[in-house]
């Protein structure tokens, strides 16, 4: 320890700062030795992959959220000659996730060892793998043929290693993958065999042949959502706050809402600067800059057709003084929750008829806007399950509209109705 004199002081100090370069250089060295092992393999290492590595896979932990990072991808090709690549992916929390090609895109399927799962995975049949584990799928028949192809080096690899698999496209993913040189290699030529069984399937698998899938960062379940970290071009076409310096945007979504209509939503930020005073330790009063940080969140939906002005917002007192009177309905409980103020208000009592107000009451309907072929949405909160909550209100919400208002509007077919019992329908494109 320092005895507190000047030498004293500088001697700890020099300790602390040789103890720290030598914790700096065991870990470079240890981080050299891992690349080079990796390197010498035949397989290429990037430190810091873009994000696009995981374009095109959607079945959890992918297509969840905008939590999509990316780090340390490696690329090559096992002994028995299978293409391979191995990342971290953020979402799977930190997990190392490895990729296979299938040869030809094929339905979703999730096979885990007893205690591993994928949280999110929603496909509808559930059955028991032979020997245990769970066997998740969204197609009964399509499970049959892979386990009559692939079982055997999936259980082969099972008795090794736990086993979170999965058929995502035309890509066998597993996550958990090891990250010492030795042990994922000996993890990747168990699992190799897998891919290769699928891959030589021929005719077993080949009725089950899909789409191929989008090579973008989609979303689960919702196949015409696409992720994008950041889509500043936005700002030149969609309404938002003005004024301040360096606006961008982040956790971009794009997607159809119903055909011919797509919608956008995004977070919104800039940077404004102020002036301010303060007085310094010596008594004297000084100005300094200061800079602020703002964000506002942006959901819009782009419509293939006008209608006259509607808005369906909070009750406010305040709305009311400055937007006039709010126009009333016959449901008092829906007048209480809600002001509604329209350019044309038979448009508003047309739209907004007894059943209609019973169905926004019902699912809690969030503040809307519908003005010049647009609807925005005043959302609490910016993520995935919010825009599919306001998107599916608002499908509802047109879906309902009485056939006299759409041939008012110049429309012979809606793009969007309700059936007999109650279901959405959209128009075939």
């Amino acid at each position: 320890m320092s005895d507190g004199s000047p030498s004293g002081v500088l001697i700890g100090f020099l300790v602390l700062l040789a103890i720290g370069a030598g914790v700096g250089i065991f870990f470079a060295v240890k981080r050299h030795n891992y690349v080079k092992a990796i390197r010498e393999r035949g397989w290429v290492f990037e430190s810091r992959p873009p994000i696009e590595v995981a374009n095109g896979l959607i079945v959890p932990p992918f297509g969840l959220g905008f939590q999509r990072g990316t780090d340390e991808h490696i690329v090559g090709r096992t002994r028995s000659g299978i293409d391979f690549q191995v990342f971290e992916y953020q979402a799977a929390g930190d997990a190392r996730v490895v990729c296979m090609p299938l040869g030809m895109p094929l339905p979703e399927l999730v096979a885990t060892s007893p205690g591993q799962s994928r949280q999110g995975v929603a496909a509808p049949h559930r059955s028991m793998l032979p020997g245990g584990g769970l066997l998740v799928t969204a197609d009964q028949s399509f499970s049959e043929a892979f386990l009559s192809v692939a079982n055997g080096p999936m259980s082969a690899f099972a008795a090794r290693f736990p086993l979170n698999l999965a058929v995502d496209g035309d890509q066998l993913t597993q996550v958990g993958a090891p990250k010492d040189p030795d042990e994922l290699e000996a993890y990747l030529e168990a699992l190799a065999p897998v891919a290769a069984a699928v891959q030589h399937a021929g005719p077993q698998l080949e009725r089950f042949r899909q789409q191929p899938p989008e090579m973008r960062l989609g979303f689960y379940h919702r196949p015409s959502w696409y992720y994008l970290a950041s889509d500043d071009g936005l700002l030149s076409v969609v309404a938002h706050t003005v004024g301040g310096m360096n606006h961008r945007t982040s956790d971009v979504v794009h997607g159809e809402f119903f055909p011919g209509s797509w919608f956008v939503a995004f977070v919104h930020h800039w940077q404004t600067q102020r002036t301010e005073s303060y007085t310094d330790s010596n008594g004297h009063t000084r100005t300094r800059t200061v800079t602020d940080n703002h964000s506002e969140v942006i959901h819009e939906v782009t419509l293939p057709f006008g209608s006259p002005d509607l808005q369906v917002s909070d009750d406010s007192r305040w709305g009311r003084l400055f937007k006039g009177a709010s126009i009333d309905f016959e449901l008092a409980a829906f007048n209480d929750a809600y002001d509604v103020h329209s350019s044309v208000p038979k448009f508003a009592h047309d739209v907004l008829h007894p059943r209609q107000i019973e169905y926004l009451m019902a699912v809690g309907t969030m503040p809307f806007t519908l003005s010049q072929g647009k609807v925005r949405v005043r959302p609490g909160r910016h993520s995935a399950e919010a825009i599919a909550f306001e998107l599916d209100v608002l499908a509802g919400f047109f879906a309902r509209w009485p056939t006299f208002v759409w041939q008012d509007l110049g429309v012979d077919k809606p793009p969007i109705t309700l059936s007999p019992d109650g279901q959405i329908q959209v128009l075939d494109r």
